[in-house]
């Protein structure tokens, strides 16, 4: 009997994680793994129901935070591409040149009792 409730578990297990193959909600995917996960966790180690139960539920908050974690990952990602789902990121129209100057290197130094490393300024000049 154990054995069969174990093998119906597993199954049921792969038919959350072939239903959460869509893109995209990676919260509600990890969640729906969790809970499987957990449930087949709970009952190897504790043999009963509420031992399952408690497995599942705690599957679910862990795969529930990872799958957000996952999904603000990408949102921020996005963010800093200046793309939102499903676009493609696209080159700006042609930009001016940049005005006549070059770039000049300063020697570190003491500026008002603080060091300020070498670095690179820009000097315009004009035509």
């Amino acid at each position: 009997m154990k054995r069969a409730f174990l093998t119906l578990l597993v199954i049921l297990a792969g038919f959350f994680l072939i239903s959460c193959a869509s893109e995209g909600y990676n919260m509600q995917k990890g969640a729906a793994i969790g809970a499987g996960l957990g449930a087949i966790a709970g009952q190897v180690i504790g043999h009963d129901t509420a031992s399952t139960l408690i497995g599942a539920a705690v599957g679910t908050l862990v795969g529930g935070v990872a799958g957000n974690a996952v999904d603000q990952h990408v949102t921020n990602q996005q963010k800093a591409v200046g793309t939102q789902p499903g676009m493609t990121a696209t080159t700006p129209p042609d930009q001016q040149e940049a005005p006549p100057g070059q770039w000049v290197q300063v020697p570190g130094q003491w500026i008002g009792g603080k060091w300020v490393p070498a670095h690179k300024v820009w000097v315009p000049v004009n035509p």
